[in-house]
């Protein structure tokens, strides 16, 4: 089941994903908030996530929990308003994380890149759960995995501030999943022709994502589903750092150092 954790992180905390170079236009050129609820089979819990995309960075808000990808600065913002405690980290040092507590993501990903994937199958223009209307996709991957999305094309985004908001940006790994995702987001040749700019067509927003896994004889799915799309700026109060705040290390840093320690742990000191 340990692709299926990786697939449920993918799904609550893509606002980790963060690319290594700016573009030359800000990500979000207007603000952007899309509130989505995020569920999966295993905890059986959903979760709401409310994400704030402006300029450069994108904010993501979960309960008493905030996180800040400043795209311009490469660092990330953590903040945990019940604790009182903050933490700052580069982008190199998540990567640097990922790779230590999930390195079977790579090796996931690279076994998917191998096997012959199945064609992204149109099924039509659908109601989503929440009566949006959208174009549903799905495909198969690796024979274990499906892949549901439900794109509007009436909601437009660059491609790479859609790569941020699935979470198909640097310093998560992309995988077979976010390749599903960018697929059936992709313009379509009437939607080219209404961008302005014919190198840098705009990509439909995913409004519902669903993943299903079958493996073991167990199945685990994770579904995420845009609720609300708005135009509103973050909170203030959520998106500073509360005064008298404490400074620690990530906990994405810390993880990572627990598993190196567990991996290689320190011999003992030798008595003289």
């Amino acid at each position: 089941m340990m692709k299926a954790a990786a697939l449920s992180c993918s799904l609550v905390v893509c606002c980790l994903s963060a690319p290594a170079i700016v573009a030359a236009a800000p990500l979000f050129p207007t603000p952007l908030h899309i509130t989505r609820q995020v569920h999966d089979s295993i905890s059986g819990k959903t979760a709401v996530l409310e994400e704030y995309g402006y300029g450069n960075r994108l904010v993501a808000v979960r309960g008493s929990r905030t996180s800040i990808a400043d795209y311009e600065k490469g660092e990330l913002v953590e903040i945990d308003r019940d604790s009182g405690t903050y933490s700052i980290t580069r982008f190199e040092a998540v990567a640097r994380a990922n790779q230590i507590v999930n390195p079977a993501t790579s090796r996931l990903t690279a076994a998917s890149a191998s096997q012959p994937q199945r064609a992204l199958r149109a099924l039509g223009v659908k109601m989503t759960k929440i009566g949006r209307s959208a174009d549903f996709f799905e495909v198969e991957i690796g024979g274990q995995e499906k892949v549901t999305v439900a794109v509007d094309r009436g909601a437009l985004v660059s491609k790479e501030a859609l790569e941020v908001l699935v979470g198909a940006a640097y310093p998560s790994v992309r995988t077979s999943e976010h390749d599903a995702v960018l697929s059936a987001a992709a313009p379509a040749s009437r939607i080219s022709a209404q961008s302005v700019d014919a190198s840098a067509p705009l990509y439909a927003l995913p409004v519902e994502q669903v993943m299903a896994l079958d493996t073991d004889g167990q199945h685990a799915e994770f579904r995420s589903t845009v609720v609300r799309l708005g135009a509103e700026a973050p909170p203030v109060d959520l998106a500073a750092i509360p005064p008298g705040a404490r400074l620690v290390t990530s906990r994405i840093v810390e993880v990572a150092r627990e598993v190196e320690n567990a991996d290689h742990p320190t011999p003992p000191a030798k008595s003289h």
